[in-house]
């Protein structure tokens, strides 16, 4: 057995949320130096400059990403031989984005009820999937998501035994009616399977994965690259200005599913793609 006492995961945290929501990630600005190189469209070129310089003044001023710093989601494998001293996952995530917005003075964007709540004024509490796993480690991967790009997330019941040419279909009818209102050029998490309940976890799981990371699965490689070179021929462009790139990439979960059910959940970030993972 092998014990890690809940403050030292709390510090973990913290330290991650205050450089995610500051400092965009080496591969992302990679990818976006990529779109300026590619966009033909003036004004799309501009937006992607600007995204550029944005990045540039968050880290050297030490400023917000995007005035929406979100609300911080952590998915949690935790092995079978791990125990937790001092308190659980969920009050360690809430700790740490008590720290991290107050110190970094990141805006704090959580009510407490939907229909009747205030603002909770610490950006607590955080959305915490958790997975057992066998093994004695203890690995957080922590996503900060703004309300925008969240808004256009979408859950369909297909039919059992639906292709995926129609199950792309109605990922760009969504994406070529909403794909404007969550700030791309976007990075959009497909889950397929489970239930109802279950797939939206799993295309949250798709979309946070870190950047420029392949499929396992040969099959699942080419419908994410045949869906991406789809979603950015709509033509929508970064900010909606229109333009050749939509989409920086799609990512696919899987899982076995009812006989008599194919779910499919869309989940997507905004250009400000903010991930960060922590190991113990």
């Amino acid at each position: 057995m092998r014990s890690i006492p809940v403050d030292e995961i709390v510090l973990g945290m913290e330290k991650a949320l205050l450089e995610v929501n500051v400092r965009s990630p080496k591969p992302l600005r990679n990818q976006m130096m990529e779109v300026l190189a590619t966009e033909q469209n003036e004004i799309a070129r501009e937006m992607v400059s600007e995204i550029l310089e944005n990045y540039v003044i968050a880290e050297e001023q030490y400023l917000p990403l995007c005035q929406d710093t979100g609300m911080v989601m952590a998915e949690i494998e935790i092995g079978n031989t791990v125990i937790i001293e001092g308190g659980t996952l969920q009050e360690a995530v809430n700790e740490a984005c008590r720290r991290a917005y107050h110190q970094g003075y990141f805006r704090k964007s959580i009510i407490s009820d939907p229909l009747f709540g205030g603002n909770t004024g610490d950006n607590a509490p955080g959305v915490v999937f958790i997975r057992q796993v066998r093994g004695e480690t203890l690995r957080i991967s922590l996503f900060v998501k703004g309300g925008g790009c969240d808004n256009i997330s979408t859950l369909w019941m297909m039919k059992p035994g639906s292709t995926p040419a129609e199950v792309e279909r109605v990922i760009l009818r969504a994406l070529d009616k909403n794909a404007a209102r969550a700030c791309p050029p976007l990075v959009v998490g497909i889950g397929m399977g489970g239930n109802a309940a279950n797939v939206m976890i799993l295309a949250s799981r798709a979309m946070a994965r870190p950047l420029n990371t392949l499929h396992p699965d040969e099959r699942y490689r080419r419908w994410e690259k045949k869906w991406k070179d789809d979603i950015n021929k709509l033509g929508i462009g970064p900010q909606g200005v229109g333009g050749l790139i939509t989409c920086l990439d799609v990512r696919i979960e899987s899982a076995p599913c009812h006989i008599a059910s194919f779910p499919v959940g869309m989940v997507c970030s905004c250009h400000v793609f903010r991930q960060i993972d922590r190991e113990w």
